[in-house]
């Protein structure tokens, strides 16, 4: 059985417990000011109104940045087989 933890978290004004495994309070913390930084944008943007939507858009925004880093991290991998293939080529 995993251990977890409470966590108070605060999201537009909005104070939350949450739980997680143990050692990932951290993460979580981060990941909650994260989405109140997005949420707060959106929010001061005045485009969108109730916080549904704006939910969705904060999703939608962080989303489409996992799907940027991913792709970065795509990149970053084959440049790293080709770099290691020429050591290995100029080591034989």
């Amino acid at each position: 059985m995993t251990d977890t933890t409470a966590v108070q978290v605060s999201i537009l004004a909005q104070s939350y417990t949450l739980t997680c495994p143990a050692g990932k309070e951290a993460n979580l913390r981060q990941a909650a000011e994260n989405l109140d930084q997005i949420l707060q944008g959106i929010k001061s943007s005045g485009r969108v109104m109730g916080l549904d939507r704006m939910a969705v858009m904060a999703a939608l925004n962080m989303s489409a940045e996992l799907i940027d880093t991913q792709e970065q991290l795509i990149n970053l991998e084959t440049a790293l087989e080709h770099l290691d293939k020429r050591v290995n080529d100029s080591l034989s």
